[in-house]
């Protein structure tokens, strides 16, 4: 099982570049699974929108609100002011509609974005307006499954990085060692925070 040999994995890189308070806390966790959202795409990047700069909790209490409009919407009208009513800023609103109205991407399945190398990917996702290069890398983890993402503009893993790695600089560079499971690495360092 791939959750299990990233486990391992991480386990055996932080043992062996002494990371010491990685490796004590792997040690007392167990391994973690990939969730897959089981959206369709327009609505899972619109759920990605709404929780941009959001914390888990907020996030979550507003896509409560926003998921229905976006799944039963009929017509355009008056959808901005229903989305505002929900806990949207107005251009995250906007952002949600850009998302709705995009013919191209609601024709899209999976199986088409997994095709796709990562450059291809990004560059569809951050042409449309309000999708950006952390947008990208959280649909690459949960809903395309990658097991190799480190997201290091989010603001949980930067403040897990500093407990787990204090004398190191946050770069792509520094996380390479974590290859091919960087995407459990990130979950992990969440679970830490909480």
């Amino acid at each position: 099982m791939e959750s299990e040999r990233a486990y391992r994995s991480l386990l055996k890189v932080s043992k062996e570049k002494k990371f010491i308070k990685l490796e004590k806390y792997l040690q007392q966790s167990e391994s973690i699974e990939i969730k897959l959202s089981s959206l369709p795409l327009v609505e899972y990047l619109a759920s990605v929108v709404v929780s941009q700069q959001l914390s888990t909790k907020a996030a979550k209490t507003i896509w409560l609100r926003v998921h229905p409009i976006v799944k039963n919407y009929t017509d355009y009208e008056n959808l901005e002011i229903k989305l505002r009513k929900a806990g949207l800023s107005t251009s995250k609103a906007n952002y949600v509609i850009g998302l709705i109205g995009n013919s191209y991407l609601s024709s899209l399945q999976r199986e088409d974005l997994l095709e796709k190398s990562n450059i291809e990917l990004e560059k569809m996702l951050t042409d449309i307006k309000g999708i950006g290069p952390w947008s990208v890398n959280i649909a690459r983890m949960f809903y395309l499954g990658d097991a190799d993402v480190m997201p290091i503009n989010d603001l949980g893993i930067k403040y897990a990085h500093k407990k787990f790695f204090p004398e190191h600089e946050l770069d792509e560079k520094f996380y390479e060692p974590f290859k091919p499971y960087r995407t459990y690495l990130s979950l992990f360092m969440w679970k830490s925070l909480s």
